[in-house]
């Protein structure tokens, strides 16, 4: 492993800085904390509160529920006439299409060829019950320049998911790195991040036993791997959320006590 030189003397505030912008995205009206529901659709007629859902192959489409006041970018939909059946475009790529009925949002996402839905709601309990993430402290040992290693031409893999369904990602290349004291390389494989050249790491560790997220965590990187801001995937916060599976070449045999630990739901009393 190799140090960065001379780490900037505000390293720990810009670590903090980093830790309340998460907080903050967490706690938003449409974070991860307001998940309430999921729902896979399946080919056809899917019928939910706003309206149906139909899957044809790869295309979904929607229509409104007579009677239901569904908006769609601030626009009210028609249940009948021209426009009344649009065309939902899903997150692959950029952001998903949101239809908002009664206070809830319904967000289209595929998954290769599994669609579903997932449905947010600002007042959701887990929002309110939200007390902050617990970190390990904050160590420059874990800020790490890794070696880079390109593949040409890149190669690509499928990105399962828990819900099933995969997600073809490119893999750019390979990160190698050590830790000092220990000559054994330790390699991760990123994917590239839809729409940017962000290098997204799913990774696991010996930590995931007992102190971190079971099935891993996440990581962003470009090129230093910083564990310092490595966070919990939204799996760890709802079981509504849909995140990729830890791939094998991606378990490391070393702990890393670096980052977000395991999230706990702190209610207050």
């Amino acid at each position: 492993m190799t140090p960065l030189p001379d780490p900037p003397d505000d390293y720990e505030r810009q670590i903090a800085r980093w830790r309340e912008a998460r907080d903050r995205r967490l706690r938003s009206p449409d974070g991860w904390l307001t998940l309430v529901d999921r729902v896979v659709l399946e080919e056809g007629d899917n019928a939910l509160p706003p309206g149906t859902f139909t899957i044809r192959g790869e295309e979904a489409r929607f229509r409104a529920r007579p009677g239901a006041a569904v908006t769609l970018a601030g626009q009210l939909l028609p249940a009948e006439g021209p426009g009344a059946e649009r065309v939902l475009r899903p997150d692959e790529g950029g952001p998903a299409e949101t239809l908002w009925y009664e206070g809830r949002a319904y967000e289209l996402f595929r998954r290769g060829d599994l669609h579903a839905v997932r449905v947010k709601d600002p007042e959701a309990p887990a929002r309110h019950a939200f007390r902050g993430l617990d970190h390990y402290p904050v160590d420059r040992r874990w800020r790490i320049v890794a070696r880079f290693d390109r593949f040409d031409p890149p190669r690509h893999t499928m990105h399962a998911y828990e819900i099933g369904g995969s997600w073809r990602r490119q893999v750019p290349g390979v990160a190698r790195f050590e830790l000092p004291g220990d000559g054994r390389e330790l390699s991760l494989e990123p994917v590239l991040e839809e729409g940017s050249n962000r290098l997204f790491f799913v990774f696991g560790d010996l930590t995931n036993a007992t102190e971190t997220y079971p099935a891993g965590r996440f990581l962003y990187a470009e090129p230093v791997l910083d564990f310092n801001t490595a966070f919990n995937p939204p799996c760890a916060f709802t079981a509504y959320a849909t995140c990729p599976v830890t791939p094998p070449q991606n378990r490391l045999p070393i702990a890393i006590p670096a980052g977000e630990r395991r999230y706990a739901d702190r209610t207050a009393v």
